[in-house]
């Protein structure tokens, strides 16, 4: 019976990886309800239940869970001081925030008795972007808003950066055994990606791609006439790809050119609003529900300020971005002695990527993909480094 339940588990994560990509798909009606994605995480939530007392193991994650829930406290604690942003309770509190906090950690405790794992789950989201890429080009699930096209109803910056991460996935697969043969087959491959990555119209994503490959070959350890190959290799593929994309999207060249010339990112009044609020208000932080009326207070505009760190310091203050900061100066130093020890580094460039676009994405604390991710850097490294010897789980 453990075992029928182990297995259960582990294809309730893999739908739930695959689900991912699709978090604002909403085929049956159901958005302002129920999610595919909500829903796939209830299941696995619930298919862990039964299995806590034997397979989830706190003390090896509880470094990188515990000052996340504390910066959820310190958070509450701010809502409570300035209550006149707070007419619920369930305001007073990022819920969202820690309902994804916990699943991360639950993925994280699956991946950590499992490592064997990880190439499915890694192979799944590779396997539902894919997907994506097919639906999109039989002309399922595509609108436009302000001439950037929408897929699935996703805002198109996470659409960019979704593709960004299964493109560099699936180049490290060359990069850690190159060869010729293998670089034309993963070139083929790579295309879906490429291409969503050039209709998303995001810059943030066409940064993030060539970024995560200059960390892929900067970190990658092999003899320096291998090394040089594949930097040789990096830079013709560059220069084939950047042209590709500017050109199969102008609305992306032109937000481009415009950042160059002009030097605005397009968040500049937020994060100049953010910077002064944060000075008039260093210690104590607004709570989680007086971050937009500060933000419109000080901008005009009723948003949040398009990055992780301004708006953890504005929502609970000097003691919860400590807090934040914290959890990840501990995954990356982790990272690194994974990284050190076996000298892969994958984890590094999604660690990379997904703290690039967390610091220009509003919302992104409420992003179930940033917490996936989070959760695959711990699960798989945390047993590799850890001397836990705990009782191998079924499979």
């Amino acid at each position: 019976m453990t075992r029928l339940l182990n297995r259960v588990n582990d294809y309730c994560l893999y739908l739930l990886v695959f689900s991912v990509t699709f978090e604002n798909w909403d085929p049956f009606k159901l958005v302002g309800s129920y999610s595919v994605t909500y829903l796939t995480t209830i299941f696995y939530l619930a298919t862990w239940v039964p299995l806590i007392p034997r397979n989830f193991r706190f003390s090896p994650l509880k470094k990188f869970v515990i000052p996340l829930l504390l910066f959820i406290v310190a958070g509450f604690i701010c809502s409570a001081i300035n209550s006149e942003y707070v007419d619920e309770l369930k305001y007073a509190f990022h819920y969202r925030a820690f309902l994804l906090i916990t699943l991360m950690t639950f993925i994280a405790a699956h991946l950590y008795n499992k490592p064997k794992i990880l190439p499915i789950v890694l192979n799944t989201y590779l396997a539902s972007m894919f997907l994506v890429y097919l639906l999109v080009t039989l002309g399922h699930g595509v609108s436009y808003e302000n001439d950037r096209i929408l897929l699935f109803g996703e805002n198109p910056n996470m659409v960019g950066v979704k593709s960004v991460l299964a493109f560099l996935i699936i180049v490290s697969k060359l990069i850690n055994n190159f060869s010729v043969k293998r670089s034309i087959i993963i070139i083929g491959i790579c295309i879906p990606f490429i291409s969503l990555t050039a209709l998303s119209g995001s810059r943030g994503a066409f940064v993030s791609m060539f970024l995560g490959l200059a960390v892929l070959l900067v970190f990658r350890k092999t003899g320096a006439l291998n090394k040089w190959s594949v930097v040789a290799f990096g830079i013709l593929a560059s220069s084939f790809l950047i042209p590709y994309i500017l050109e199969t999207n102008p609305v992306m060249a032109e937000r481009l050119l415009r950042t160059v010339e002009t030097g605005d990112t397009g968040r500049n009044v937020l994060w100049d609003a953010a910077f002064n609020i944060i000075g008039d208000h260093i210690i104590i932080g607004a709570g989680f529900n007086g971050v937009l009326p500060r933000m419109y207070a000080y901008s005009g505009f009723y948003m949040n300020p398009h990055n992780i760190f301004l708006y953890v310091f504005i929502a609970s203050g000097l003691p919860g971005i400590v807090l934040f900061v914290t959890f990840l100066i501990r995954l990356v130093k982790q990272l690194f002695l994974h990284y050190k020890k076996f000298g892969n580094s994958l984890n590094l460039v999604l660690f990379v990527i997904v703290i690039f676009n967390m610091s220009k994405q509003g919302g992104s604390i409420g992003k179930i993909l940033f917490w996936l991710f989070f959760a695959i850097l711990i699960g798989s490294t945390a047993q590799i480094l850890s001397g836990d010897k705990h009782k191998r789980i079924a499979e």
